[in-house]
């Protein structure tokens, strides 16, 4: 009897020991909870607006494009030869983070913003610099592209 006892607080033991660490971190996911877009920062509340605009110094009509966080992209238009894109971005001073606004007005974080011939895109581009950081940020940006070679459009501030 005593052997029959000590086997099975052997295995009692053996299978609380196995078995504690889940109840724990099942009782850790239920205090943390994950729903879907709740972390999603929605209006204009304490962001500041940023005008760009995108001039397209080229004889080729230009497209350009943000390149948003989660791999999605938003196309910002088209822009006509000799002809001037307007976007507005948001700008959070706190985090230094641009983003676009869609329907609903949630903020979608701008990761890169892309201009190249609206016909080859993707052998065409060049990145806008955005020099967004923690602080303020400029009212408004001016880019200026141009087409390099026949393939490639540069797209640079005044000056630059």
């Amino acid at each position: 009897d005593l052997l029959k006892l000590s086997y099975n607080g052997c295995l009692r033991a053996a299978l609380v020991g196995l078995f504690c660490p889940f109840t724990v971190v099942f009782a850790s996911a239920d205090e943390h909870v994950y729903i879907p877009y709740s972390d999603i920062i929605t209006g204009t509340a304490g962001a500041e607006p940023v005008e760009l605009f995108v001039t397209n110094n080229s004889d080729t009509t230009m497209a350009c494009t943000a390149v948003l966080a989660h791999w999605y992209s938003e196309t910002l238009g088209e822009i006509h030869p000799f002809d001037v894109l307007a976007v507005t971005l948001w700008h959070d001073p706190e985090t230094g983070v641009a983003n676009l606004l869609n329907a609903t007005k949630d903020r979608m974080p701008i990761e890169a913003i892309w201009c190249g011939n609206a016909d080859n895109m993707s052998d065409s581009r060049s990145r806008l610099s955005l020099p967004f950081t923690i602080g303020p940020a400029p009212v408004q940006l001016l880019r200026i592209c141009a087409q390099a070679t026949d393939s490639q459009i540069i797209c640079s501030a005044p000056g630059g």
